[in-house]
């Protein structure tokens, strides 16, 4: 039940679902894509260090992602 007493509907439970499924795929999703750049970057320039750089920022980026989205 929620605060006011009341069930919620339907639209309502698959709207919760699709969130709680869509925040860790975004985290996740940012991780891949700036690891790999990083990876790519890392591979390139010699760097081993821009590929553990990459996952963080992937990580702090699509983590702001999810708050602006979600946490609001």
């Amino acid at each position: 039940m929620t605060g006011n007493g009341r069930q919620p509907s339907e639209a309502e439970n698959r709207k919760f679902a699709n969130d709680v499924s869509a925040a860790p795929a975004t985290i996740v999703a940012g991780m891949l894509v700036y690891g790999g750049a990083g990876w790519v970057l890392a591979r390139w320039l010699h760097l081993s260090a821009l590929f553990p750089i990459g996952l963080v920022f992937g990580l702090v980026f699509a983590g702001y992602l999810v708050y602006a989205r979600y946490g609001r």
